[in-house]
């Protein structure tokens, strides 16, 4: 009997030949296959792929246009905060609309068919939003008009700021708040991302809040608290002639303090607080012999904010206007002791103490023309000495003309004699002026005529025996 093995070669052969042939049926069907699947994805989009967020699995340009055609239709988002906003734009609302085949059809382009396999293991997501359409001066209008309701009712930001602080006696930066009122235009640009992805839902967080535009960290804040601080911290001496007549303590001070818009340090009330002071008016409205000053508050004021910004000399200095320049002072009348000066040349009048001061002068109208009897009426020259002091009385004149009458009777309010009754100082209030050369045209019959108030002072003043010396 022959060996079984005999048979064994045709019988590998042809276990052989129907490997072959299997193993190339299967190879023909899977190129096949992917043939077909190349064909097919040439115009569908393979399962997972995702465009602009749609799912497109399976789907033509046709099915995909159209499904993002809808989606853009029916788009709702739904704007939020925390603190109570609630806003819905619609498609409607802002005229969203996409061209879906544009971007269907550039979809199907960025895919290559023949990476149909891959792409079922790692699908393929694309974001084409170039194509989508929206009304953005609506999108705006409606985002501001929702955005300005809430704000009505919401806590807006504050600005850092100075202050005065009670406690510390000093100005201090009081910082900043945000708040809860919305930045419009911050939103308008988040919802217009979202509608160009077409996300559903945008909830807004602290980055939209208005923000204050003034940080305790600013210099100008910074460095105008500083300053004021400067200005405040110490008192400051008014002075007059070398003597202090006020002193500003720091309240004054920092009630004239306040700051601008810029935060810049405003000084304001300066002016106001030297006309009121009753010390500095006293000090500004004065007079020596040869001059009457009147208090300049404006040039003072300027002198307390020198000191204020620290500028050299520590003082601020009264500030006189000259508002009238006397008749020079006779030569010798200060060593004259207590007595009345009448310079008949300048028509002017000083009343000197025991000291040589002058505690009262006073232009006057002495003895003149006399237009009624076209002559002249002297004043007498000389040293005399005050008889007496009267009030009211009236003085009669000589009948020169023969009328039996009195050639003039004149009731005065105060009247001082200085010679046997007939030449006195008295106020003459029918006269409005005095002084110049008044006597040459209109003077008096010999007394010294003076303005009633300055007849009512040096009543007050003159003592009966005080001297009176005149002269030209």
């Amino acid at each position: 009997m022959a060996p079984a093995t005999s048979w064994s070669g045709p019988v590998k052969s042809a276990r052989r030949k129907r490997r072959f042939v299997i193993r190339t049926a299967v190879i023909a069907t899977l190129l096949a296959a992917y043939a077909s699947g190349i064909w097919y994805f040439s115009s569908h989009f393979t399962p997972g792929t995702t465009v602009d967020g749609v799912d497109a699995s399976g789907m033509t340009t046709d099915q995909l246009a159209e499904a993002i055609q809808e989606r853009a239709a029916s788009y709702e988002q739904h704007v939020t905060n925390d603190n109570g906003f609630d806003l819905t734009v619609t498609a409607e609302d802002i005229g969203l609309s996409t061209e879906g085949t544009q971007v269907a059809n550039e979809a199907l382009a960025r895919t290559n068919p023949a990476l149909w396999l891959p792409y079922l293991v790692s699908p393929k997501h694309m974001l084409i939003d170039a194509h989508l359409q929206s009304n953005d001066e609506a999108l705006t209008a409606i985002v501001e008009g929702a955005v300005a309701d809430f704000n009505k009712d919401a806590e807006q930001p504050t600005n850092a700021k100075a202050a005065y602080d009670d406690e510390t006696k000093s100005f201090v930066v009081v910082p900043e708040s945000i708040g809860t009122a919305l930045d419009a235009g911050k939103i308008v640009e988040k919802v217009t991302v979202a509608c160009r992805e077409l996300s559903p839902d945008v909830t807004l967080d602290d980055s939209v809040l208005l923000q204050p535009t003034v940080d305790s960290k600013n210099e100008t804040l910074t460095a105008s608290v500083e300053k004021a601080n400067g200005m405040i911290a110490n008192e400051i001496n008014v002075v007059c002639d070398g003597e202090t007549v006020a002193t500003i303590d720091k309240p004054t001070i920092t009630s004239w303090i306040s700051f601008n818009d810029e935060n810049e340090v405003v000084v304001d009330g300066v002016t106001k607080w030297v006309e009121a002071n009753d010390a500095i008016k006293e000090a500004g409205n004065a007079s020596d012999e040869e001059h009457v000053w009147a208090l300049n508050a404006d040039e003072t004021s300027t002198d307390i904010h020198r000191v204020l910004k620290r500028q050299p000399g520590t003082d601020a200095e009264v500030k006189r206007t000259v508002i009238e320049t006397k008749p020079v002072a006779t030569p010798g009348a200060k060593e004259r002791g207590r007595h009345i000066d009448v310079n008949l040349t300048t028509q002017f009048v000083r009343f000197y103490d025991e000291n040589g001061k002058v505690i009262w002068d006073s232009y006057c109208v002495s003895g003149g023309w006399d237009t009624e009897y076209q002559e002249m009426h002297s004043t007498p020259t000389g040293t005399f000495a005050i008889e007496a002091k009267e009030t009211n009385r009236t003085l009669v004149g000589a009948d020169r003309n023969g009328d039996n009458k009195p050639d003039y009777e004149s009731f005065v309010n105060y009247w001082m004699p200085f010679l046997n009754y007939d030449y006195g100082f008295h106020d003459a209030t029918w006269r409005a002026e005095f002084g110049g050369d008044i006597r040459y045209w209109w003077g008096s019959h010999g007394c010294i005529n003076l303005p009633y108030e300055k007849a009512e002072q040096l009543y007050g003043l003159i003592n009966v025996g005080d001297t009176v010396y005149i002269h030209e």
